[in-house]
């Protein structure tokens, strides 16, 4: 029988014991070492066999086969931990390696699962072009029944130094696609050739390599799935793993802005007196907040509503990054006559600032994502997207109830209702209902978002069904990204209606960090209104100003969980 491992929250625990407070500077994992081996151009020394001993790659093998992997959120959550630290030390250790296996855990024959759980569990990695596939090919020969791969790959993420390859080939006779598990053994000297720095700068300090094919035979132990059926296997995994990157990019925005505050308080809160500053710092933590509860209402989607996850991780894929790159960025103004300079907190703000702007969104991720909405925002319009449509959802927004297990069958779907979205219909008048007396501010923001739900609604029913070339235009696309900011306000208001709900109810069930994440969310939509009480947004924008910098001197993380940073032990969580 196997043992089931400790509970999420207690391993991130562990891991946070491992990697210790970031601000010690003795702290060989702490931001100053993690800035000095930056400015070098590698990784911390001694960071990636810290997290070997840890075990860090039984979170990537399921349960089942040895592992510790329970799913996306609890791995994704000790990616974030990492990535507080360093981006590029997440990406090369873990979600290179954890992506490229989620496609043999999901469609693998029993010999290449156990085989890539022996590979991982043994410090082995794993790279990934699954995504990039265009690149190869594979040929049946003239004949027989002998497949061969011709072509090559771009720059791949711990490419030099894998033991296996996951990568999509297409089938140029017949227009299909094929994904591939590739042993680093099987491959003829000179396949994978190590690139320089300059050859892939979108891979900081991640060794990397491309791969050079010229008609190596592949043998049929080879193929994740049928030959020639990998497309929809791609399309699948590929949405499982969708939020990984956003998830990453959240810790790189924690820490920037907990550098900005620890320069700019120094002795005392009172240092900050700008209303200007104080407004950029409440702006980034709100949008903090609110990139981290779509990420968790897409990331338990996929395993509590699989048939309708596809809309809401495409909206978190697209959004949650934006919010973090663009609010963090605004935190130069905070810097001031410090803004060059690079010691202490001042460089590892402008580290975590260049991490963000190496992760997508780029164009290609932004037309993908906003790409897989477009077919459904008439239907939606149509069918969905009023008060009668909520449904009972309330599972999406528990920051650690349990989750069944994935089941990748079940992520296909025709897609008719969204039951998220649509609890902005009615929030206004619901609102004193559901969780009490709310604050008029508060109420009018609900109110807001509604009427704005509405008007999507009626633009979206003058769009045709099911012919989703007659919306791919700049038109359609802003209709989904503006879906994607009504997706995060519902995701929002799930999560504090939710945390009103508990018992122990803290920082989550207050109203105010609330308002001011979904003013943010109005400001984008080019609605920003005006609030009935001004006195009240201004109070709820003083309270996340104070909670930021509370959360800072207690070492605490800044987004939905408030992570003891350092801990040896989980600290008490309010709400």
């Amino acid at each position: 029988m196997t043992t089931p491992p400790p509970a999420a929250e207690d391993r991130i625990a562990a891991l946070e014991s491992l990697l210790a407070d970031p601000a010690e500077r003795l702290n060989p994992l702490g931001d100053e070492a993690v800035l000095a081996a930056d400015r070098r151009g590698e990784l911390p020394p001694g960071a990636e066999s810290s997290l070997r001993t840890f075990g860090l790659d039984a979170e990537f093998v399921p349960v089942p086969l040895g592992g510790r992997l329970t799913g996306i959120a609890a791995v994704a959550g000790m990616l974030r931990a990492i990535s507080r630290r360093d981006l590029a030390l997440a990406r090369g250790y873990g979600s290179a390696s954890l992506v490229a296996a989620q496609f043999v855990w999901a469609y693998g024959t029993p010999e290449q699962q156990r085989g890539t759980a022996r590979l991982l569990l043994a410090g082995g990695r794993l790279a990934t072009g699954a995504y990039s596939g265009h690149g190869l090919a594979v040929v049946a020969r003239a004949g027989t029944a002998c497949w061969r791969l011709e072509g090559s790959l771009p720059a791949l993420a711990n490419a030099p130094r894998a033991a296996g390859f996951v990568t999509a080939a297409r089938h140029p006779a017949d227009g299909g696609e094929s994904v591939l598990l590739i042993h680093r053994e099987d491959l003829p000297p000179g396949t994978v050739r190590a690139c320089s720095p300059d050859e892939a700068p979108a891979l900081r300090r991640i060794p990397s390599g491309a791969l050079d094919f010229r008609g190596w035979p592949v043998p049929e132990r080879s193929f994740v799935g049928r030959p020639g059926q990998g497309l929809p296997l791609t399309v699948r995994v590929l949405q499982t793993t969708r939020t990984l990157g956003p998830w990453m990019a959240l810790g790189c925005a924690d820490t920037a802005l907990r550098a900005v505050l620890r320069a700019a308080l120094g002795g005392g809160a009172r240092r900050i007196t700008s209303r200007s500053t104080r407004q950029a710092v409440v702006a980034q933590f709100a949008d903090l907040l609110a990139a981290d509860c779509l990420l968790l209402v897409a990331t338990r989607s996929l395993y509590l509503r699989p048939a309708l996850s596809s809309i809401w991780t495409a909206a978190a894929r697209f959004l949650a990054p934006r919010l973090l790159q663009e609010s963090t960025g605004d935190l130069r103004a905070v810097l001031g006559v410090h803004l060059l300079r690079k010691d202490g907190g001042y460089g590892t703000f402008h580290k975590h600032l260049r991490d963000l702007a190496e992760l997508p969104p780029g164009s290609a991720v932004d037309t993908r994502a906003l790409s897989t909405l477009l077919p459904h925002l008439a239907t939606l319009a149509r069918r969905s997207w009023t008060a009668a449509d909520t449904g009972d959802i309330d599972e999406l927004f528990l920051r650690d109830g349990p989750l069944p297990p994935l089941d990748p069958g079940r992520l296909d779907g025709a897609i008719g209702a969204d039951p998220l979205t649509s609890m902005l219909a009615d929030a206004a008048d619901r609102a004193d209902a559901d969780s009490g007396p709310v604050p008029a501010a508060l109420r009018h923001r609900l109110r807001e978002l509604g009427l704005r739900l509405a008007e999507l609604a009626e633009q979206c029913r003058r769009l045709p069904e099911h012919d989703p070339a007659a919306v791919a235009n700049a038109r359609g696309y802003a209709h989904a990204e503006r879906y994607t900011l009504l997706v995060a306000a519902a995701a929002c208001l799930g999560v504090w209606r939710s945390a009103r709900r508990r018992p122990d109810a803290g920082f989550l069930a207050d109203p105010r960090w609330l308002t001011v994440a979904l003013g943010r969310i109005s400001l984008r939509l080019g609605r920003p209104g005006t609030a009935p009480a001004p006195g009240h947004e201004q109070e709820a924008q003083e309270a996340l100003f104070a909670e930021a910098v509370l959360r800072c001197r207690e070492n605490r993380s800044l987004d939905l969980y408030e992570t003891v940073l350092g801990s040896p032990a989980p600290g008490p969580r309010r709400g």
